[in-house]
């Protein structure tokens, strides 16, 4: 029987940039999420959890929540990082779930490092066709039903292999960071008439870290650009970090939002982020905003110190 090819690009329902990954203001925080050659940069032990909800105030706006944990070790002098991604995306009709062990090789270039890797795992997608309300016809009296061959009628799910690769390069107070998701194009099958096609997207990422002339000052610009090559999604990011324990900034989301971020480490290698989405599109007609949420800690394997003081070491992990 034909396949009805059902291929969506979810972002912002109305918004002109379709992405089909997980959309999170803190990327900068933890890009683990979007690139795996990241794992093991912190060089400690790092678990960290994040969760968004999306558009409050519009009915089913949605929620994203991610866990994180990756570490660095080392094989015959040679280091390298191996990490676990969790992302479950519910948005809208669909539930997108993606699961990845995580690897990355060191590559020493005098002061500078490479990171590559691949991210292993599965994509699920499921489908909410119960809750469908498209073509109908009336059939008696009252009773009316889904024409259209191409959307499922009832609650669907499927999963297949999922692969993707990036690349993480380092200089003293600089990097960069380029992935691609998706690789192998899976197809997500629901039923014998229908099936996903996950959209793939190059996700580009830098940044950099200006210290003040009062060295408890830390000016943090970054970038990050995602594309499927149809459309596009860039954040244009600040943040300045104080004393090594608080952090505050802004962020533009290409005509889409106004974000405002801040948060703290707490102690004990613990540290607690909050972003707020301001739209500033024609979505601010149906939406208060998105509120997201990040919670981290770190730990220093070798030693079992959870200071917060040698985990920034890291140039992209506050």
């Amino acid at each position: 029987m034909r396949k009805v090819v059902f291929r969506l690009f979810l972002i912002s329902f109305l918004n002109l940039h379709a992405q089909f990954d997980a959309q999170l203001s803190q990327y900068m925080l933890h890009p683990t999420g979007f690139n795996p050659a990241a794992v093991g940069e912190s060089g400690m032990l790092d678990v960290s959890g994040q969760h968004r909800l999306h558009w409050v105030g519009m009915p089913n706006g949605g929620s994203t929540t991610v866990f994180n944990i990756n570490t660095p070790f080392k094989i015959a002098g040679k280091q390298q990082g191996v990490g676990i991604s969790f992302i479950n995306d519910n948005v809208g009709l669909f539930i997108n779930r993606t699961f990845h062990l995580q690897y990355a090789y060191k590559i020493k270039i005098g002061e500078a490092a490479l990171n590559i890797g691949p991210g292993l795992g599965f994509v699920s997608v499921g489908f909410k066709g119960d809750s469908v309300r498209g073509p109908q016809v009336q059939i008696g009296d009252y009773h009316d039903i889904n024409t259209d061959p191409a959307i499922p009628t009832t609650l669907t799910e499927g999963l297949n292999l999922d692969i993707d690769v990036g690349a993480w390069f380092t200089f003293k107070d600089f990097y960069t960071g380029v992935s691609y998701s998706h690789l192998n194009q899976p197809v997500v099958e629901w039923d014998e008439t229908h099936d996903f096609r996950p959209v793939s997207t190059l996700f580009v990422t830098s940044g950099y870290n200006f210290t003040w002339k009062n060295p408890k000052y830390v000016f943090k610009p970054s970038i990050l650009l995602k594309t499927d090559f149809s459309a596009f999604q860039l954040d244009l990011s600040t943040l300045v970090e104080y004393d090594n324990q608080y952090w505050g900034g802004l962020s533009y989301r290409w005509s889409d939002a106004v974000v405002f971020l801040a948060g703290i480490h707490i102690g004990n290698g613990l540290a607690i982020g909050y972003s707020f989405d301001f739209p500033v599109s024609h979505m601010i007609k149906a939406s208060w905003g998105s509120h997201e949420v990040m919670l981290s800690y770190v730990f220093d394997i070798k030693s079992g110190d959870s200071s917060r003081r040698k985990k920034y070491k890291s140039i992209r992990i506050l």
